[in-house]
């Protein structure tokens, strides 16, 4: 059931592949795990979504884009999930991540 649902909010492939901006692409968009919503593909997608949400500025969606065409993963899926980091979170995920690393490295709270 959720296949379904998402599949319907997700593009047709062959509708981007017929796009002008995305035909000088050419056979990079072709490969099926691109646009399938299979296990692989999407835990991939998510895996590689969230790397390239930490990208500094606006090359987030660009990271990810070319992570998973290179890497053969879903690729909407890769582009949607770099979107966990906006103006309202990504303050709190550094916090975070620099609470880890004093914790890891040792760091002195003093």
């Amino acid at each position: 059931m959720p296949r379904k649902f998402f599949r319907k909010y997700l593009p047709d492939a062959a509708e981007i592949r017929a796009n002008r901006y995305f035909a000088r692409f050419g056979n990079l968009l072709h490969h099926p795990n691109l646009w399938h919503l299979n296990r692989d593909s999407v835990a991939g997608a998510v895996a590689i979504g969230l790397f390239a949400g930490l990208v500094p500025g606006p090359l987030q969606m660009l990271t990810g884009a070319l992570l998973a065409i290179l890497l053969k993963r879903n690729l909407p899926v890769t582009l949607l999930t770099t979107f966990y980091t906006n103006p309202f979170t990504i303050v709190p995920l550094y916090v975070l991540a620099y609470g880890y690393g004093t914790l890891l490295l040792g760091g002195n709270h003093g």
